[in-house]
């Protein structure tokens, strides 16, 4: 079929009718793509500044329905303005010199610049609430915001129409460009032809730019392979709930009815993936972070779906055909339940880091590991367990073949066992050593060659090693005086290996929390520093560093920071409380004794010995974590 086009010109209220009528609609393969209110807000700027802002690509189909290839959030932008104009009405509509002449007119004692700002205010609320469409503005009566002014001054009465004459300019400059952009007219280039050129032609038009990413792309490119989900409908939810949160009031989209979509449960790779990332992230935050906005891309989905497949994460734009051809519509579900059965398998094991009682508190919880690296841990498990992985001469996949019928048998006889007893050491070595630092896609890329990494054994001494090593490396790097680092993941790794085996089942189940705490504090600390910095500015310590941390139970920690848990007369006597005392603290919890804090209450020590006394201190009670850890090395 030839392809045509023509140049023709639609007003903004001939749009926004047209949609009303459904004439106007988003074609389905771009469906997800939506712009900020932001974005929307410096185009309609743009518009007001009489700046030129683009052209739409329309595709005339054989039923006479215009769909917007490109421009459709152009489109968007240009009808929420035209329903609701004031919406959009700002500081920026506003002359400041009117505004003082009215504080002016107010003549009240008190602040010229607060009540300016008060004046404002009134000023944008009264239009906003009072004219939502453009026969309100139209309609328009400038003296009911004298009105609403004497209101709030009363020195203002009867002078309410005075003040409405000061903001007619004003406001008549709004109405010529509510009444402008109502009757602005869109340039838009009419294609008809071959339907199957479009997602083609849309793909190249945005290819080159920054207005997509490539996950809107993805979107977009992605629409021609559909698989019908019999299960999973947590998956089909998520993507449920993205469209009607993201096109509510906004250009329709072409075949999408918010019940039916749930009732066919058909979905395209990028939505799989988008679903199977946002149900990752609520049920499993801890492994793979709190997601709290339901239109925003979770990556993981895409990562662990790509790895399962054997798909390099630089080929991920071919996600789509490799899941059409390797897994199909016969095999989508049962896919999807084993790599979820895999993602339960590894938290049951390795989620305890995370799930660690300390690492419960932060308002902003973050897993304890790169996205790559979890994606790794457990794309290895369903690897081992469900495929075989051939490889060819230069050591690539060449192919892959699923069973999902019956685990392998070398995952039932030896892996199986050897990841069970492994998987948490190599996981913490990894974290101590960064790894996973930067974007760790080539590492990614080798775990699917080599799936059983994760059941290899880690030498208790190279275990030992790797924890010395990020120790030292970490006091070197932290150069601490005012300022002092919170702890990062892995501080909260490390003290969640060492502190899980000396809690017993009824403590990790009740409900205390735990807070970490410096033994050596903040205060004490700092206000060493400042006293030696008179002498020496460039003088810091690793304060933050993991052998200055301990955890207490947040019932038994201390409200004030300026002494040591040793002299804390107010904490020592609530211990008893609790059915504490200060030598269950110093075994369970602080490891230390009186006498390996008395250093720090000597005000008068020169920068040489207070760096001494400390640096030997956190390395002593470095050493005894680290002992208590490799104690229970085999628990790990």
């Amino acid at each position: 079929m030839k392809n045509e086009w023509t140049i023709e010109e639609f007003k903004a209220t001939t749009i926004e009718e047209n949609i009303e009528k459904k004439i106007f609609e988003v074609p389905s393969y771009q469906r997800g793509l939506v712009w900020s209110h932001s974005q929307i807000s410096d185009l309609v700027d743009t518009i007001k500044k009489g700046l030129p802002f683009g052209t739409l690509l329309l595709y005339k189909t054989d039923k006479n329905i215009y769909q917007i290839i490109d421009g459709s959030q152009r489109s968007s932008a240009i009808i929420s303005f035209v329903k609701n104009p004031t919406q959009f009405f700002d500081e920026n509509d506003i002359d400041s010199d009117v505004i003082k002449q009215i504080v002016d007119i107010i003549d009240a004692a008190g602040n010229k610049v607060k009540q300016e700002e008060t004046v404002k205010n009134l000023l944008i609320k009264w239009v906003k609430q009072n004219h939502k469409t453009v026969e309100d503005v139209r309609d328009m009566q400038f003296a009911a915001f004298g009105q609403v002014v004497s209101k709030v001054y009363p020195t203002c009465e009867r002078k309410e129409f005075i003040i409405g004459d000061l903001i007619k300019p004003m406001m008549k400059q709004f109405k010529e460009i509510c009444e402008t952009i109502s009757n602005i007219k869109i340039p838009a280039i009419v294609m008809s032809g071959d339907p199957g050129d479009l997602p083609l032609l849309f793909e190249r038009i945005n290819r080159n730019g920054t207005q997509l990413s490539k996950y809107q792309v993805y979107a977009a490119t992605w629409n021609s392979i559909k698989f019908t989900l019999k299960n999973h409908e947590e998956i089909v939810k998520a993507n449920r709930d993205r469209y009607d949160q993201m096109y509510e009031g906004a250009v329709p989209i072409e075949d999408y009815d918010s019940a039916q979509f749930l009732i066919d449960k058909t979905l395209d790779t990028f939505e799989i993936a988008f679903g199977l990332g946002k149900h990752l992230s609520k049920t499993y935050p801890h492994l793979f972070g709190e997601s709290k906005d339901d239109t925003k891309v979770d990556s993981i989905g895409f990562t662990l779906l790509g790895t399962c497949l054997g798909v390099k994460y630089t080929k991920t734009d071919i996600l789509h055909k490799e899941l059409n051809e390797k897994i199909g519509q016969e095999n989508i579900d049962i896919f999807l339940d084993k790599i979820l059965d895999a993602v339960k398998y590894v938290d049951n094991i390795i989620g305890k880091f995370s799930k660690f009682k300390s690492n419960r508190r932060a308002s902003n919880k973050k897993p304890l590991h790169s996205e790559m690296q979890i994606a790794a841990i457990i794309a290895s498990v369903f690897l081992m367990k469900w495929a075989t992985i051939k490889l060819d001469d230069n050591g690539d996949v060449e192919a892959i073949i699923y069973n999902f019928q019956q685990s392998s048998l070398s995952w039932k006889k030896k892996y199986k066992k050897e990841f069970e007893t492994n998987v948490s050491k190599r996981y913490l070595v990894e974290i101590f050593r960064k790894k996973w630092s930067g974007t760790g896609n080539v590492k990614l890329d080798q775990m699917i060659l080599t799936p059983y990494f994760y059941t290899e054994p880690v030498d208790k001494n190279d275990f030992a090693s790797a924890l010395d090593n990020w120790f030292s490396t970490m006091n070197e790097e932290r150069k601490e005086n005012n300022k002092i680092a919170t702890p990062k993941e892995a501080e909260l790794a490390f003290l969640a290996a060492v502190y899980l085996p000396l809690f017993t089942a009824a403590e990790h189940l009740d409900d205390t929390n735990y807070d970490i705490e410096h033994l050596a504090t903040q205060k004490q600390m700092k206000s060493h520093l400042a006293r030696i910095r008179e002498k020496d500015e460039n003088f810091t310590l690793p304060i933050s560093s993991v052998g200055n941390l301990c955890l207490l139970p947040e019932y038994a920690n201390r409200s004030k920071k300026d002494k040591t848990l040793y002299d804390d007369n107010h904490y020592l006597a609530r211990l008893k409380n609790y059915s504490l005392n200060l030598k269950k603290i110093e075994e369970k919890y602080s490891f230390t004794q009186k006498e390996d804090l008395e250093w720090i209450n000597d005000n008068t020590s020169s920068a040489e010995e207070l760096k001494t006394n400390y640096m030997k201190f956190i390395e002593n009670h470095f050493n005894k974590m680290k002992n208590i850890l490799l104690e229970h090395y085999d628990e790990l």
